[in-house]
């Protein structure tokens, strides 16, 4: 098979599914600063699936609450716009994440677990550093590895090249991708997301998330996300084949104002986050089902 181009890749990004109707009515009425919790809510009740995990959620353990809640409306108010958003962003991707990946080795389940990972690391680095956006770091987080199921689905043949490349060029697996195809799996993420409608600093977070200088007008976020791929990655949360075959940029504590000994509090609140503080640890053997349940994360 032909090495595909980008041009070629692009063509393939612009034939994928766009996002629901439901989520794309729920990003714009939470843009706006009118719509009500009712206005919400009928979006919700045309979508049951979705309704169900917003009942689900406001009732689950995780917040406490006396009383159960029995409506969207009710479950709106209690949760906030903010967080309604992600977790409908988080409901909607949920399928796509979740299958393999076979060009990065990354079994089923395995890239959901990485983006779930990311996406909580970055908002605990978000509130830690004071960062108002901590839902679009969420969601920047969610999605930063999307790209790749693109090129795993597209450019699979030209794998063994990019791994040979990495390993034996000791090169950082993006620069591994830009030298054998011409482009890396971030870019085609930031596409995919501007593909979406997204807002323009989700586009950067995802399209530069391993070089985050680059970003062009959003890099805060971006060094969050950034650095929050990496210590998922440390943490050994639905790591591929391409693992720690990345460079973390050295300015990134110091661009975000983060002193060596926060990592230590973000990567233990990572971990009792995700794995809750009763749950045996293991750095590379994370059950499906446990990741599923800690959903309820995406409302901290």
């Amino acid at each position: 098979m032909s090495k595909i181009t980008l041009a070629g890749l692009l063509i393939k990004v612009k034939n994928m599914p766009p996002l629901p109707q439901s989520i794309i009515q729920i990003l714009e009425l939470t843009k706006n600063p009118e719509s009500s919790a009712n206005d919400l809510a009928k979006v919700f009740e045309r979508d049951p699936k979705l309704a169900a995990n917003i009942l689900k959620l406001a009732n689950s353990p995780y917040y406490g609450f006396s009383r159960t809640i029995s409506t969207i409306s009710h479950a709106i108010v209690c949760l906030g716009i903010d967080t309604i958003k992600s977790i409908a962003l988080t409901s909607s991707t949920q399928e796509m994440l979740n299958n393999e990946i076979p060009a990065y080795a990354l079994e089923k389940g395995m890239l959901w677990q990485h983006s779930i990972g990311c996406a909580v690391c970055a908002r605990i680095i978000a509130k830690r550093i004071g960062f108002k956006e901590s839902e679009e770091a969420y969601i920047a987080g969610l999605l930063l590895d999307i790209g790749k199921i693109i090129l795993s689905n597209y450019a699979e043949d030209q794998f063994v090249e990019i791994i040979k490349k990495s390993k034996n060029d000791r090169v950082p697996f993006d620069r591994a991708e830009q030298e054998v195809l011409g482009f890396d799996h971030a870019k085609i993420g930031g596409k995919i997301i501007k593909k979406w409608n997204l807002p323009p600093i989700l586009v950067d977070a995802v399209q530069y998330h391993h070089q985050p200088e680059k970003a062009k007008t959003h890099k805060k976020i971006t060094y969050i996300v950034h650095l929050a791929d990496s210590i998922s990655c440390m943490l050994g949360i639905g790591l591929g084949c391409d693992g720690l075959m990345y460079v973390f940029e050295e300015n990134t504590l110091d661009i975000l104002g983060i002193h060596k000994d926060d990592l230590e509090f973000i990567m233990s609140e990572l971990v009792d986050k995700v794995f809750g503080t009763e749950q045996s640890y293991n750095n590379h053997a994370i059950e499906q089902e446990s990741f599923e349940e800690e959903c309820h994360i995406i409302t901290d």
